[in-house]
């Protein structure tokens, strides 16, 4: 049953409408609502209405909940490939067999003095190529502002790495052409073309775009190609600002913030904040954390039901290893309670999974990098990293590793500045994306969330959220 926010955001029919719904408050819920009110109160054709989300898994969600037939319902990527055979385009995405034989046979040499190894540069010419043809920048404006770094060890990494990029961008765009084959990339940048020129036909009445907080430039502008060459067309999306975390992906948190300017259309904003996961205290910790930072959109977050979500922190006086604590947080709970319950264990790294090796716990790689916990035999436990931990629901959940050092909670390490340059401008605030994926961690559970804390080096997240330890280590 939808609450009196989500009606308002259903019924509404504005040119372009931007809802921001709080972790819990049923996302989904209100998108798959507002299609069957389309459908069966507005009687729009289910073949006239487009439902876009970023991966397979929430796209066979939807699809699952949908309730009505005949709706169009695709991944980014769908879409881009479905546009261009439409449009009569001959192409197939190209393979991660052929991708890597192509540039294990094109970049033979390493250049230590970009990265250690070949398999290193591999990667980053691969990561590069692909932010670069999604940000859609000028690669001579990047290059500029690459050399223009003061620092003469990195001018001359910059130089020697601009040097490769130039010689085997072309090469790769011309493999890709020769083989009548695309990357990822192109399937959404050609796509736009396409839709722009025409050759795409378009004749969408309503878009429906999940995750909005998600998106990149290059799909934004496929959104605004498709919405500017359907006549009459209207766009719904649907996100959470403050689960914004994938600005190392391309994502750019600005799209959401001038929303009316990048889509050109006179946008109704609502907000949907009831959750219908956690209660007290996580509502007030999770908002009072995330709204230190005051770019973020305002929310009055309240739970559905009088219910309790605290969150606890166990200290650990290991600095390598939280196996002690978790005993500490299963005898606490005992076997016979948490044998009833799921139970989710994350961390800000995937490599954190060795924070558990122990000889009364069995870790089993499952699929997607998560890890099955097996401990004692007893109890089994799943493990993923925070960035995975987004739209799942569990009943308990164990945060490992919050620690103030390089590799705790937040993350120090700075992204590489040859990557960095092709993102989003970071935002003029200290962990702005790390400050939102702790929120993501600390409202995935039911009924209690577990940190786990360096007894010596603290995070400074755990000494933000709970005032007598903070004041504790503060003196």
């Amino acid at each position: 049953m939808l609450d009196h926010q989500q009606v308002e955001a259903v019924v509404a029919c504005e040119d372009a409408q931007l809802v921001l719904a709080s972790a819990g408050s049923g996302k989904t819920m209100s998108l798959l609502a507002k299609l069957e009110y389309l459908v069966l109160k507005l009687h729009i054709r289910p073949e006239r209405i487009l439902v876009i989300s970023f991966t397979k898994k929430t796209v066979e969600e939807l699809i699952d909940r949908c309730a009505i037939s005949g709706v169009e319902i695709r991944t980014f990527h769908s879409l881009g490939l479905n546009i261009l055979r439409q449009s009569g385009e001959k192409c197939e995405l190209i393979s991660d067999a052929e991708l890597n034989d192509f540039w294990r046979s094109t970049l033979t040499n390493p250049c230590t003095e970009i990265v250690p190894d070949l398999d290193g540069l591999i990667a980053l010419v691969r990561s590069f190529i692909l932010l670069y043809k999604n940000s859609g920048k000028n690669l001579q404006d990047i290059s500029e502002q690459l050399i223009s770094n003061k620092d003469k060890k990195q001018l001359s990494r910059a130089k020697h790495f601009l040097g490769i990029i130039n010689d085997v961008l072309p090469k790769y765009n011309n493999f890709l052409q020769s083989q009548n084959r695309i990357d990822f990339s192109d399937m959404i940048n050609f796509a736009t073309e396409s839709v722009e020129s025409g050759r795409g036909k378009m004749n969408y009445e309503y878009i429906l775009l999940d995750e909005v907080q998600d998106l990149s430039p290059n799909r934004q502008r496929l959104i605004r190609a498709i919405l500017d060459n359907s006549a009459g067309c209207r766009l719904f999306a649907v996100g959470d600002d403050w689960q914004s975390i994938y600005r190392f992906a391309g994502s750019d948190l600005d799209l959401i913030r001038n929303f009316e300017t990048f889509f050109n259309r006179k946008t109704k904003r609502s907000l949907i904040e009831t959750t219908h996961r956690f209660g007290k205290p996580t509502t007030k910790i999770s908002s009072d954390f995330i709204e230190q930072n005051r770019l973020q959109v305002r929310k009055n977050v309240r739970a559905s039901m009088h219910m309790r979500t605290p969150i606890s922190i166990i200290l650990s006086k290991d600095a390598s290893s939280d196996v002690d604590a978790l005993d500490q947080i299963i005898e606490i709970l005992g076997v016979e309670y948490l044998s009833q319950k799921s139970v989710q264990i994350i961390s800000r790294y995937n490599h954190d999974i060795e924070r558990l090796k122990s000889s009364h716990i069995n870790i089993t790689p499952l699929s997607n990098q998560t890890y099955d916990i097996n401990w004692r035999n007893t109890l089994h436990f799943e493990f993923c990293s925070m960035h995975k931990s987004k739209g799942i629901t569990r009943d308990i959940v164990i945060v490992l590793n919050m620690s103030s050092r390089a590799t705790g909670m937040p993350a120090t390490k700075p992204l590489d500045p040859l990557i960095d340059v092709l993102l989003a401008p970071e935002e003029d605030f200290a962990y702005a994306e790390e400050r939102r994926l702790f929120y993501v961690a600390i409202t995935r559970a039911r009924e209690q969330t577990f940190l786990i804390a360096d007894a010596k080096h603290p995070s400074l997240f755990v000494l933000e959220i709970n005032d007598e330890l903070g004041e504790i280590y503060r003196k």
